[in-house]
């Protein structure tokens, strides 16, 4: 992918999510998240695909997708007002559907095109799909890094900044003083992952967060998760707990092993 090509796709996210704000051009809170995710996911896959020595035309097109991954949040926050998939669509889904009618990718090469698509679609789903190209799920494994990266920071700073008030509306389900649920305590020491049912509370979302280190796919990404101290910046949330202290002693124990 060229520096222009890049730029084209840039512009057309831009015009398309435009179309989503209100008269005065101004977005609706959630979806001005969204804006602001997309570029910063945008600049961690820009940063992870140059740490990983990946050439100019990869590391443009790794930006792209990061551009690109969540173009489905849109539609479905104004058709539905919510960000959760399960009451309402498959926001990589709906992604896939709306580039790929868009034509914005028109002028790449077909194996580009194809890989960018793949990244769209399955950026969100619980586990890799198998019937991938090596090219393709390269690429969706860097998108998925990226996400998960600038969410653990996002969440972060939210929690730091106001308790992260804003969780409610982005997951109606979730109070933010809830306790932990010992469900997902065991289901993150038994699975190492946990699923979205079971959190229903701020400590569950950071629990949750938490587990998402061992999804990580490269080193590069890890690197940077141990750089920002993200692992032990999520535990100061918790007040002592025998088995939160188990989770993290095994996530540190797993990125040690996987950074050597």
């Amino acid at each position: 992918m060229t520096d222009s090509q890049l730029q084209k796709i840039k512009e057309w996210f831009v015009g398309y999510t435009q179309t989503f704000a209100s008269t005065d051009g101004c977005f609706h809170p959630p979806l001005q998240l969204k804006m602001d995710h997309s570029k910063r996911v945008a600049d961690n896959a820009h940063q992870l695909a140059e740490d990983l020595n990946w050439n100019s035309s990869e590391t443009n097109r790794a930006e792209a997708l990061g551009w690109l991954h969540d173009v489905g949040r849109f539609s479905q926050f104004a058709e539905f007002g919510t960000f959760t998939d399960a009451t309402s669509i498959n926001h990589g889904e709906r992604g896939w559907e709306v580039v790929r009618q868009s034509e914005i990718l028109s002028a790449l090469e077909p194996s580009e095109q194809r890989v960018l698509l793949a990244g769209i679609r399955y950026h969100n789903a619980r586990t890799e799909p198998d019937h991938l190209d090596e090219k393709s799920l390269r690429f969706l494994k860097l998108i998925r890094d990226a996400d998960k990266l600038d969410i653990l920071q996002f969440v972060l700073a939210s929690v730091q900044k106001n308790g992260f008030q804003d969780l409610p509306r982005m997951l109606p389900h979730v109070v933010l003083d809830g306790p932990i649920n010992p469900e997902l305590i065991d289901e993150i020491l038994i699975h190492r992952s946990c699923s979205i049912e079971k959190v229903r509370s701020l400590a569950d979302f950071l629990l949750m967060q938490l587990s998402w280190v061992y999804d990580l796919n490269y080193s590069a990404t890890l690197k940077l998760v141990s750089g920002f101290s993200i692992v032990d910046r999520v535990r100061s949330f918790f007040p002592k707990n025998r088995k939160v202290d188990q989770i993290v002693q095994e996530i540190h124990s797993f990125m040690e092993q996987n950074l050597t």
